[in-house]
């Protein structure tokens, strides 16, 4: 993974260049739609691990490291119009500071089949939104969306459990790559891809992890046990505070606890399986 390898800021590792080229050619294949530049719909982005790696290379070589270095360290503010998201660090009178190297998200936001995906809890664009180049037939999205999965699954088999992860924000991803404590299970595995992958030494003095998801992560990680014992209210109370107490993670493993809560309330905690 060539984790030593000197390299200038604008020369990728032999690694980094092969993933910014299917990214790139993934993201060559999306629909363009007309922003209208509102800005409202600019949250901190859910994204992969893949794509935020391309986001973050993309910020550290075309930003002014002191822009980088003041982004890194403002905290995460939450979103007052898009509920359980925080604005986007990139934002710039409403102008996206990285717009080249924005994440698929921010690509097919406002794309009008997207809301046949039937995604809980999805938003859709507030203004009428004109797709001025390319498919955007909810088909086509699907097999788009396939593709970013595969691409991901070449780095790392993310969907395991009990954590089940796909995709967190960027505030999310930032806090596993600066947070030394986050070495274990899959996120230890993740850190170290993120480190093989993306150099962000210049503005690490400046990052304070800020979401508290390593917290959300231990709590997830000691649900087994609450449910082994079969405690109805306890497990109950977990669930709620996995779901309830930790806004700044954004959407990472709503839909799960919503599922468990939902058995829970029906058939008890010997239903469900988190691992």
């Amino acid at each position: 993974m060539n984790r030593g390898r000197s390299r200038t800021k604008d020369t990728p590792t032999a690694m980094d260049q092969t993933l910014h080229q299917k990214i790139q050619t993934l993201y060559a294949g999306l629909p363009e739609v007309a922003c209208q530049c509102c800005g409202l719909c600019c949250v901190s982005p859910t994204c992969t691990l893949a794509e935020f790696i391309y986001l973050f290379d993309h910020a550290r070589r075309f930003l002014a490291p002191s822009d980088l270095r003041a982004l890194l360290a403002t905290p995460p503010q939450l979103h007052p119009d898009y509920e359980g998201n925080s604005r986007c660090p990139f934002l710039r009178d409403n102008r996206c500071g990285i717009h080249a190297g924005r994440t698929g998200a921010c690509r097919l936001f406002g794309i009008p089949s997207l809301a046949h995906l039937r995604i809980d809890g999805m938003e859709q664009c507030k203004n009428t939104v004109q797709v001025t180049k390319g498919q955007s037939n909810i088909e086509y999205i699907e097999q788009w969306l396939n593709r970013l999965v595969r691409v991901n699954e070449e780095l790392h088999p993310f969907g395991v459990e009990p954590y089940f992860l796909r995709g967190l924000n960027i505030h999310c991803w930032l806090d596993i790559y600066f947070d030394e404590l986050f070495d274990f299970d899959i996120f230890g595995d993740i850190r170290r891809l993120l480190h093989a992958n993306l150099d962000l030494a210049i503005p690490a003095p400046y990052y304070t992890p800020s979401t508290n998801l390593r917290e959300k992560v231990d709590k997830i990680g000691i649900l087994p046990s609450f449910v082994g014992c079969g405690d109805r209210m306890g497990v109950h109370k977990l669930l709620v505070s996995i779901r309830d107490d930790y806004p700044l993670t954004g959407t990472y493993f709503y839909e799960e606890v919503e599922k468990m809560l939902e058995i829970i309330d029906a058939h008890g905690p010997e239903h469900i399986a988190p691992s």
